[in-house]
């Protein structure tokens, strides 16, 4: 075979095998399954939706790493959102009413903010933390006639559940996450590693996967809690509906409305007292965005305010 016949052989095979070496990698579950896209052991109950807001992480990494709470703050809204478990109210409302009131709600959150912000637009929780740690690093090997860079990149997550009601912390847990990036070249030719924005994303959502099956699990299915928008006679309307996943035959509880009880100690508001419960009421029928039509089965249907909780399905 002439020699360049063979040269151009040899180059071909080259390019061929550089370019089908230039993969992602995600890190893998003990059974093979890809950590990204599984949320195996999450529970999905029957039963309202909670609504939730997710207020900024705070960004406690040593080196400050620029945006990556904003991007945390994110990744943890979609995945809250595509469990089916939640309500969540938009970013932009809680920077809205934020403003109005007065109140910062990233990193720490206080008793009384939390109870504030919590009433004014209806949540049962706020989900909140920071990120604690960040660190992109490279592995590799080298051949005679290749090379395989991977670039690592590792997250460190802090995150909490607070009561709107009361302002209690339910849960606080520590995460962690990694994300892998391979890239291969053969005697020179092939893809060339440079750190990206991919990699500190994949990070954050490895962590925060992690960290939903925690928060499906943690939160408590008596937190939720509606309100009579009105009634006429025998008819109850209820602020939640279909959307907050309601099915016609679902038996709400009516509760009287207590007052906040108040720490002592600190002035601080502790929540309210469990009110009396005054009436039982089965959902017939929906209306408008997200509202259920309710009868009376026993006792009173309560008044605009009341409370109402979910007293099981028919």
């Amino acid at each position: 075979m002439p020699y360049h016949r063979l040269l151009w052989l040899l180059m071909g095979m080259i390019f061929s095998i550089s370019s089908c070496s230039n993969v992602a990698t995600l890190d893998i579950n003990d059974d093979g399954s890809d950590k990204f896209s599984s949320q195996e052991g999450v529970i999905y109950s029957k039963g309202p939706k909670l609504r939730v807001g997710v207020v900024n992480f705070g960004n406690d990494t040593p080196r400050k790493v620029n945006g990556i709470e904003q991007v945390a703050t994110n990744i943890l809204t979609t995945l809250l959102h595509e469990s089916g478990n939640f309500i969540v109210i938009p970013q932009q409302d809680l920077d809205s009413i934020m403003e109005q009131q007065k109140l910062s709600l990233t990193g720490i959150i206080s008793a009384e903010s939390s109870s504030k912000i919590g009433g004014i637009l209806g949540l049962n929780a706020i989900v909140t933390g920071s990120i604690t740690s960040y660190a992109e690093f490279v592995e590799g090997s080298t051949s005679f006639f290749s090379q395989t860079k991977i670039q690592v990149s590792k997250v460190g997550v802090d995150y909490r559940i607070v009561d709107t009601t009361t302002g209690v912390q339910l849960f606080s847990a520590h995460g962690e996450g990694e994300f892998r990036k391979k890239s291969d070249s053969v005697m020179g030719f092939g893809s060339k590693s440079s750190f990206d924005v991919s990699l500190k994303d994949g990070a954050l959502r490895d962590a925060l996967k992690r960290a939903m099956i925690e928060i499906n699990n943690q939160f408590p299915s008596e937190l939720w809690m509606g309100r009579v928008a009105n009634r006429e006679g025998e008819i109850v309307y209820i602020n939640a509906g279909q959307q907050t996943g309601f099915e016609i035959g679902d038996f709400l509880s009516v509760h009287k409305v207590t007052k906040d009880i108040i720490d002592p100690q600190t002035g601080l508001s502790l929540g309210q007292a469990p009110g009396q419960e005054i009436g039982l009421l089965e959902i017939t029928g929906f209306f408008g965005l997200d509202g259920s039509i309710a009868q009376i089965l026993s006792g009173e249907g309560g008044k605009r305010g009341d409370v109402v909780r979910f007293n099981g399905g028919s």
